[in-house]
């Protein structure tokens, strides 16, 4: 006869990941709330936040309730807080985007300890790509005095248009990077997790103390439009396997024809790529983004239409997957907008969707140099909160 059960050490690990998440999402917790939260007893909880903090995952802020001091004093023992210890153990992260490299160390915070950047282009060989990240690793590891043993891991992004390049492979409806993983894991000793870049910068901007778990829409903007959705603090599927999806959406019924995109697309209306060409088109020479940003916030009368026109459709866009996904919190990746584009686009999507469904927009804050923290997102998710804190191998004892 078949059973089903659950081993007591996958147990245990399943409630130091509750505990762990519990505490994310609050910042700092007390014990008895964990309890609560999570329907545990009081006695399992101090158990379990007592293994912890001797292992210093956990800290004790030893103290009251910041805002204890406000309220009226009771009988009983004071609550004290219990925080994660950002400085456990480090991760390094590396994201491999359209432009640039970026490579680094953070803690379980997602603090910068450190980082390198290069960048690159439709020149750059794969060798080069992967020497660059190994290098960084070893060179940042040695100038902050870490090793191998306080690192849980290296989680790596790669930016959808590079999967060819970095040997991605399509499986189970998604593109996966093995065998980039394996040569990593191989040259560093450290365990390698690996990702699309876009499911990684969703899941580097995810809102944790948003205790509804309310949608949250990613929108990834560079030579082609991508976007993730995150739904419970969890991307959903369908968009981490097709995140260019997006792309084919129709911004202008009858529109500009793109071999392999419907007539009107996304892509051909209103990418940078298009914007590039709809301004050159005007003023007879191809300029960069910050070019063209330059013209529209002085007001020039060939470029400001062009602009206008492309924001008021991406408002659309952004409204119609908001409003279909019930995202509330829209985050931009990448795009380059200046000030004045940007007020514009606050402004239209302000007057579209009323009082009576706000959405907020907002910059991506991992940006530049700082990208890698996607890819360290993926290393303190799966090495640290899936694993309950606990090592490789570690029993829990």
């Amino acid at each position: 006869m078949d059973t089903k059960g659950i081993s007591k050490l996958d147990l245990k690990r399943r409630n130091r990941k509750q505990i762990l998440l519990a505490i994310r999402q609050s910042g700092m917790l007390a014990r008895v709330d964990i309890a609560a939260q999570l329907s545990l007893t009081r006695a399992a909880v101090t158990i379990i936040t007592n293994q912890m903090i001797a292992q210093n995952i956990l800290e004790d802020m030893n103290g009251p309730l910041p805002d204890a001091a406000d309220q009226p004093k009771k009988k009983g023992r004071k609550k004290t807080m219990i925080r994660i210890n950002p400085n456990y153990k480090y991760v390094l992260g590396a994201i491999i985007d359209e432009e640039c490299i970026s490579v680094g160390i953070s803690n379980l915070a997602n603090e910068v300890i450190g980082q390198c950047y290069k960048e690159i282009d439709d020149s750059t060989e794969p060798d080069e790509i992967i020497s660059f990240i190994v290098t960084s690793c070893r060179e940042l590891l040695k100038k902050h005095n870490l090793n191998n043993k306080q690192i849980l891991g290296l989680g790596v992004g790669v930016i959808p248009s590079r999967s060819a390049q970095l040997r991605g492979e399509f499986k189970k409806g998604e593109v996966c990077y093995e065998k980039l993983g394996y040569l990593l894991e191989m040259e560093l000793s450290v365990p390698v997790q690996t990702a699309s870049a876009i499911s990684l910068y969703a899941l580097a901007n995810i809102d944790y103390s948003d205790m509804a778990g309310g949608s949250q829409l990613l929108v990834y903007s560079g030579q082609s439009y991508y976007s993730a959705l995150i739904v419970g603090h969890e991307i959903i599927g369908g968009c981490s396997k097709d995140p260019s999806a997006i792309s084919r959406a129709v911004a202008c019924m009858n529109g500009i024809k793109k071999e392999g995109y419907p007539d009107g697309s996304v892509h051909a209306e209103i990418s940078r790529p298009a914007l590039i060409e709809k301004v050159a088109a005007v003023k007879g020479e191809k300029l960069t983004i910050e070019q063209i940003n330059d013209l529209y916030t002085a007001g020039d009368p060939d470029v400001t239409p062009i602009i206008e026109t492309l924001i008021d459709r991406f408002v659309f866009l952004i409204y119609n997957y908001a409003t279909l996904s019930s995202a509330s919190r829209v985050t931009l990746q990448s795009f380059r907008f200046c000030e004045k584009a940007f007020d514009y686009l606050q402004k239209k999507l302000s007057s579209l969707t009323g009082d009576s469904r706000r959405i907020k927009l907002v910059f991506s804050g991992i940006s530049g140099k700082d990208t890698f923290l996607a890819g360290s997102a993926l290393a303190v998710e799966r090495q640290f909160f899936d694993l309950g804190g606990m090592l490789p191998g570690e029993t829990g004892n």
